[in-house]
């Protein structure tokens, strides 16, 4: 009896620091000391075959997470009202400037951006093992319209790039690479809400939205163009991703047939150039929707130190299908290989085997409801854009949304440690 009755304690003592466990962890990771290797010059990467490596003659794989919510916001993942595929950043933005004046939508956005993502997350990336960060942004953290008015002249005063400089300097500390992606074009390069526009997909129609594309791809590049902390850049995320939704509207084009191929392939081939010009060393990744077979062919474009892109939503056998396709091409044709976006964790070990770089989306999101997309993840109060008052906007994007009271997603949280030490 007196044996049955220890078996019982002890197994309720497991039971309770199993119940324990994962704040037990957070709290010794938000109090251990960590010693991060900043990234120096000799750390500067460079595509040579169909891998990376770092100016000291070392192998690199990318292994990282998207900052998805931070510079552009998405419904679905964000603390924000509005349906899924039917209202985007670009609605919230007019909503609020229709009710506040410019410096009050601005304190807003910024009581927003200041408190989604912190030094505290770069911590908690690097600490997980990760190198890299892929950063989601739009022209409207830098401009005021789709045609290049910008919001400052002067760089250095521009609220776009002091984020990124922000992020470049305290990720580049921690020893993160930094991948800039392009996720909303001027004018749009899709009709998808992740461009920051409902229906937008005029940047093939409208010159004067490729010619503000232009303009800030090489404000960026000439302002990285030494920074050893970028990876690379992205040029636009995912052109051409039309959901069947939008097959009404008059400038839908399928994803998956030639026309819609040319029409981004063709905006790759001014905005290479540009970027070149301004910044030969760096890397560009291009994205190939959703097959890396549809982009240009290198060679023939004289284009070097290149990395092609997929992004994979597929099952995870599928996953492997694809991703030998990817790793074949860019075997074949001298580029890099990289997965930015995915969500199929168990594919991480395939990557790292294949020589594949790889982003998952996303690190945080704003609903329990999403928490397999998540690193972490919290129920909060969503704001309404059209009716809550300036002061209850900011108390909802005010600190609520600091990630120290969020929920891990301990299986992805695994699955990445255990990645990023393969």
């Amino acid at each position: 009896m007196l044996y049955r009755r220890l078996l019982a304690l002890l197994f309720s003592l497991l039971v309770s620091l199993c119940a324990q466990y994962p704040a037990l962890i957070r709290d010794r990771a938000a109090s251990a000391p960590t010693a991060f290797s900043p990234i120096t010059d000799e750390d500067f990467l460079h595509v040579e075959g169909a891998g990376l490596v770092s100016a000291r003659g070392e192998q690199v794989i990318l292994k990282g997470v998207n900052i998805g919510g931070w510079l552009i916001q998405e419904t679905w993942m964000c603390p924000v009202e509005g349906q899924d595929n039917s209202w985007a950043h670009m609605d919230t933005l007019k909503a609020l400037e229709a009710r506040f004046s410019p410096e009050e939508v601005r304190e807003l956005f910024d009581t927003y951006m200041d408190n989604w993502f912190t030094e505290y997350d770069l911590d908690a990336i690097a600490s997980s093992g990760c190198n890299s960060i892929r950063v989601p942004f739009w022209y409207r953290n830098f401009m005021t319209d789709e045609y290049g008015a910008w919001i400052t002249e002067n760089p250095d005063d521009n609220p776009g790039f002091q984020r990124l400089d922000w992020v470049i300097r305290e990720a580049g500390e921690r020893g993160l690479y930094v991948i800039l992606d392009m996720h909303g074009a001027p004018g749009a390069q899709s009709l998808n809400h992740s461009t920051g526009h409902i229906g937008g997909n005029m940047l093939y129609y409208d010159g004067r939205c490729q010619e503000a594309m232009k303009a800030l791809w090489s404000a960026i590049a000439e302002r990285y163009q030494k920074n050893p902390v970028v990876a690379a850049y992205d040029i636009m995320n995912e052109p051409q991703n039309n959901n069947d939704i939008h097959k009404d509207d008059e400038r839908y084009t399928s994803p998956w047939v030639q026309e819609a191929w040319d029409m981004y392939n063709d905006i790759y081939r001014k905005i290479v150039p540009v970027i070149r010009a301004a910044d030969p060393e760096h890397i560009i990744t291009l994205e190939g929707i959703w097959r890396v077979e549809n982009l240009p062919d290198p060679k023939a474009e004289g284009w070097t130190n290149m990395m092609y892109q997929m992004h994979l939503y597929d099952p995870l056998f599928m996953f492997r299908v694809l991703g030998n396709s990817l790793a074949d091409y860019c075997k074949k044709n001298g580029v890099a290989a990289y997965i930015g976006e995915f969500r199929t964790t168990e594919a991480i070990p395939y990557c790292n085997r294949n020589g594949i770089s790889w982003s998952t989306w996303t690190y945080k999101g704003a609903s329990a409801g999403i928490e397999g997309w998540t690193w972490i993840y919290k129920d909060l109060e969503k704001v309404d854009p059209s009716t809550d008052s300036f002061s209850e906007i900011k108390r909802k994007w005010g600190e609520l949304l600091r990630s120290e009271t969020f929920e891990r997603n301990w299986t992805q949280y695994v699955r990445i440690r255990r990645g990023t030490r393969l």
